[in-house]
């Protein structure tokens, strides 16, 4: 927490300094714990839908959760809505949840959610929300560019309490209802034959599953912005040093995905101080060589 874009010493903040002090408890310290809480809840997502789905690859940045809601803060950005407080991470929060549906909605055949059409309507809707964010920027004024640009990339600078407060809400509340799902997803992952012969709703548990996952993905976006790849490396890194079925994925990908964000965090402001890495083009740089070793094993 001392470390940063410039050193700070603790003993004088410790001591009364008042610049110390502000820049640790007011700025330094909220983006740590704002850090943490967006990687818990993205491993967390990602556990899930991973869990959901029976797909290594399948994490929010991926099923278009992420791109809804960067689709929604880019609108919203470039038509003034930043001047009222609260009011894009509100839209961006709609955006995911509107990705949600959609997905959802076009995976279904009949009364079945069909795991391999959601994969490519994620996919998809991810085009098509890079499309529509494009657009909006060829018609934005240069001065909207810089903020929009800052979100789109991923950053936790404007971390704040009221952050920490709305984060830590939406973690203990995904953490409640997908803990009640868990034995049920337990049993989802060796099949949905063996899920139904066991008495198991699976369409009710994939639709239950599938939107708690989006919605605190879309809370944790909407804060953050776009921090890809936390979903999809952290819980394979878990299943690598522990083989538990989903019950006890689910804790140990919110700590490590806690752990992991603050940790990029932190190497994004450092590396090149007194400049700022954006710490989701960081964490893509942890991510895609490893999504592509996953990919070359699944051959």
């Amino acid at each position: 927490m001392v470390n940063g874009s410039a050193h700070v010493s603790l003993s004088a903040a410790m001591a009364g300094d008042p610049v110390s002090r502000s820049i640790l408890f007011d700025v330094r310290l909220p983006r740590v714990l704002v850090a943490a809480l967006v990687g818990a809840i993205l491993a967390m997502a990602g556990a899930t839908f991973q869990t959901l789905l029976r797909n290594p690859f399948a994490d929010p940045f991926i099923l278009g959760v992420s791109g809804g809601a960067a689709a929604g803060a880019a609108i919203a950005t470039v038509l003034h809505l930043d001047e009222f407080p609260g009011v894009i991470p509100l839209v961006a929060f709609i955006g995911a949840c509107g990705a949600t549906a959609t997905v959802f909605l076009l995976a279904r055949r009949r009364e079945y959610t069909d795991t391999t059409r959601l994969l490519l309507s994620g996919l998809v809707l991810n085009a098509f929300f890079s499309a529509v964010i494009l657009f909006v920027f060829a018609f934005a004024p240069s001065s909207d560019l810089t903020a929009a640009l800052r979100w789109m990339m991923g950053s936790l600078f404007t971390s704040s309490w009221s952050d920490v407060g709305l984060l830590g809400v939406f973690l203990i509340m995904g953490l409640v209802l997908l803990s009640a799902l868990a034995n049920d997803l337990r049993m989802l992952a060796f099949g949905e034959d063996d899920a139904k012969s066991r008495g198991i709703d699976v369409e009710r548990v994939k639709l239950a599953g599938f939107v708690a996952g989006s919605i605190i993905t879309g809370a944790a976006v909407a804060v953050s912005g776009i921090i890809g790849f936390i979903g999809l490396l952290v819980p394979h890194l878990i299943r690598l040093l522990w083989r538990g079925d989903y019950r006890t994925l689910l804790p140990l990908s919110a700590v490590g995905g806690a752990l992991l964000l603050v940790v990029s965090d932190l190497l994004s402001r450092i590396i090149v101080r007194p400049a700022e890495l954006p710490v989701g083009a960081f964490t893509a740089l942890l991510g895609v060589p490893f999504f592509l070793s996953v990919l070359r094993r699944s051959r």
